[in-house]
């Protein structure tokens, strides 16, 4: 009897996890397609890129099939037990194709089943025929990718074959890419300041000398007012790789005090020793960002490479900041993985917070699928924005994209199967989600 109630049970626990709420009638026969069709054809806005310039790989030792692996797969690479130096030593050096393959073969070999590297296969197989990575196609793969760098590539990419009305970059650098396409955030250098020489490098950038609060103050917004002359779209915080996202409201007369112990400090002082001038700094960054109408854009959840502390991107840190600035909007990144549900709560909580799935898809498609699909349950539609490639070279971008818009129709055929959307709002919302939230968040013309 104990064994029959632990079946029924399991059975009924089975039975509730795949149910979902029936809303619509049936589908048309043929929605499947229909959907899949408008998602492939579907224009985007990609949201999130950090490219380098297409000059500068065409004369580089990278232009070659290890151009495909120095974003995101080497860190799988590194994490089978590759070594950085071995690894960053291969990608500067004129060594021979096959001689770098040789040295890295191993590590994929070991790595070569998680998404960032399935990425690259997918890439390989789309743009440059090769459905496989190996002895045989190091050479030829990368004679293509020297031919890709001798016509307009990057561009070609972008507008033929990711169908990107805007392309939003994270990058210092502007001339390359269409400038009819490509848009740019700024970040702002003011709160990992520890030392003195870190105030006179800001004095060097801006002519302010900074002996104050209010000195630092004023070049800050002498930054800012720089950035909005020169038309970028939001601001951007990637500080989740250095410190915790909890940013206190800090007193100015604490924040003075600690830049006086900066001041006077010829050596780097410990971050728990400056973090309330650091936390200080922000609140006036997202003051700013409020007067000028520009949203923000925050790293959440993981972050590339290693030696770092998860914990300090739980988006659930955040909270104080969406709390006070009310009509300042927040840009949450990266689906906030491995924290979907602190982010669906986020979102849903706060009118000025916005999901971004940019890089989620090959950090983990299941995870993409499966909280894509609970955040359109429980997040506005109008919040979510489902692409940002985040690489450094053009070719994993459209890969990436490829994850996206499969993964993305997996999650909408399924909710219009089981009643949830009907078909026309799967298709309203894969155009909301690729395209137009986007537009409207960051005003793009």
């Amino acid at each position: 009897m104990k064994k029959l109630k632990t079946t029924i049970l399991l059975f009924s626990i089975i039975v509730i996890s795949q149910a979902q709420v029936r809303i619509n009638p049936d589908p048309k026969p043929g929605f499947e397609q229909r959907i899949r069709d408008h998602i492939k054809n579907q224009r985007i806005v990609d949201t999130h890129e950090h490219l380098m310039n297409p000059e500068g790989i065409s004369k580089g030792p990278m232009c070659d099939f290890t151009l495909l692996l120095h974003h995101y797969a080497d860190d799988d690479i590194k994490s089978a037990g590759m070594r950085k130096t071995e690894f960053d030593s291969l990608i500067t050096s004129s060594q021979s194709v096959m001689k770098k393959w040789m040295a890295i073969k191993p590590y994929w070999e070991y790595s070569k089943n998680t998404a960032y590297n399935k990425v690259v296969l997918l890439t390989m197989k789309e743009l440059f025929g090769f459905d496989q990575l190996n002895d045989n196609t190091v050479e030829p793969l990368s004679a293509q990718i020297k031919e890709a760098y001798k016509t307009d590539w990057m561009n070609y990419i972008f507008e033929e074959k990711c169908k990107a009305d805007f392309v939003i970059v994270d990058g210092g650098d502007r001339s390359f890419g269409d400038p009819a396409k490509f848009r740019y955030v700024q970040r702002f250098g003011y709160y990992g300041l520890s030392s003195v020489n870190d105030l006179e490098k800001l004095t060097a950038q801006n002519g302010i000398k900074i002996g104050s609060l209010d000195d630092l103050i004023k070049s800050l917004e002498n930054d800012f007012e720089k950035a909005v002359g020169k038309g970028f779209v939001a601001v951007k915080n990637g500080t989740a790789y250095s410190r915790s996202q909890f940013y206190e409201d800090v007193k100015k007369e604490t924040a003075e005090k600690t830049l006086e112990k900066i001041l006077k400090a010829a050596q780097p002082l410990p971050f728990d020793t400056v973090k309330p001038l650091s936390d200080y700094m922000w609140h006036r960054t997202i003051e700013l960002a409020g007067k000028y109408n520009k949203p923000i854009q925050i790293h959440t959840g993981l972050q590339a490479g290693d030696g770092n502390y998860i914990q300090n991107s739980n988006p659930a840190l955040l909270a104080n900041l969406f709390m006070k600035y009310r009509d300042v909007k927040f840009i949450l990144f990266h689906g906030g993985y491995p924290y979907g549900g602190e982010l669906a709560t986020l979102a849903k909580n706060f009118r000025n917070v916005y999901i971004d799935l940019c890089w989620l898809y090959i950090i983990s498609p299941s995870y993409s699928e499966r909280y894509l699909s609970e955040w359109l349950e429980t997040v506005p539609a109008n919040k979510i924005m489902a692409f940002g490639g985040d690489y450094h070279n053009v070719e994993n971008v459209y890969g990436h994209l490829l994850f996206a818009r499969e993964i993305i129709g997996n999650v909408l055929v399924e909710k219009v199967r089981n009643g949830y959307f009907s078909e026309e709002e799967a298709i309203k919302i894969a155009t909301m989600i690729l395209h137009d939230n986007a537009v409207n968040l960051f005003g793009l013309k």
